[in-house]
């Protein structure tokens, strides 16, 4: 009697596992075929929408439910140029919202044919074929080896400080700067557009930074150079020099004037022949 309980003991204990079992099976069969149809992106700035789910979702799988879910808690994350990280929070089977947290590129330099990015902190974070648009490019210095994820190879610290203080200041007022150029004796030039801003040294730098800030909307649209190297701090109403570029329009007629004077001579010359 005792061993027919035990054995319907048993009996019921197996089907409720075998049940147990088939639910989760179905379960899991359901949670696969659940596919995410809505992808928000939030905090990316360098890529769009678009790229930032094409790289996360490249296959048909990625955008499984189940499968996203897993490969997030406990697969690797796919390497992004210029993304230090990002986080899925999925609202349902159906939706998950993509938080980019970038790295902070503020300056680029060329080397052996690369874009090589670097941070706040002077460390290469990335290495690129790609020129992304709103990093200066720094030109002007030669570096013999750079290493990624390692500091800009300068020759002095005086000089590493110099390249920071620009970059982080040209980020900090967000300007739009397409080229650095430092000369042998660390002078910096900023090529903004079509306009060339003298900054000469590393001195009062913030001030002369501040200034271009200020000074900018006057000169959108204009090509030439802004003098801003003599920045005086003890000046009460400071006044720099901007020089416009000649436009072709005024070489034409420059070049018709001295054709004109040139003319003129001549016919004068020939008359005094004549005169003779």
């Amino acid at each position: 009697m005792a061993k027919k309980a035990r054995s319907r003991k048993g009996k019921r204990i197996r089907n409720i596992f075998l049940c147990l079992f088939a639910l989760t099976a179905l379960f899991l069969i359901f949670l696969w075929n659940m596919r995410i149809d809505v992808i928000s992106v939030t905090g990316s700035e360098f890529y769009t929408e678009e790229e930032i789910v094409d790289f996360i979702f490249e296959t048909p799988a990625d955008r499984n439910f189940l499968y996203a879910w897993l490969k997030d808690r406990f697969g690797e994350k796919k390497s992004i140029p210029f993304v230090a990280g990002y986080t899925l929070t999925f609202a349902g089977v159906h939706e998950v919202e993509v938080t980019v947290y970038e790295k902070k590129v503020i300056g680029c330099i060329e080397y052996m044919g690369s874009n090589m990015y670097f941070d706040q902190d002077g460390t290469i974070v990335e290495s690129s074929a790609e020129k992304r648009e709103g990093v200066p490019l720094i030109s002007g210095l030669h570096f013999d080896y750079i290493v990624l994820y390692k500091p800009l190879p300068v020759e002095n610290e005086t000089t590493f400080t110099q390249i920071l203080n620009l970059t982080q200041l040209i980020a900090r007022y967000a300007i739009d700067v397409d080229r650095i150029y430092f000369d042998s004796r660390m002078n910096a030039t900023l090529h903004i557009g079509n306009i060339r801003v003298l900054l000469g040294s590393n001195e009062n730098m913030e001030y002369k930074i501040a200034e271009l800030d200020g000074m900018l909307p006057q000169l959108e649209g204009l090509s030439g150079v802004l003098h801003l190297e003599n920045y005086d701090l003890t000046a009460m109403n400071p006044s720099y020099s901007f020089i416009q570029d000649e436009t072709e329009e005024e070489t034409d007629e420059a070049g018709e004037t001295q054709a004109d004077t040139e003319e003129t001579e001549g016919t004068s010359t020939e008359a005094q022949q004549g005169a003779d």
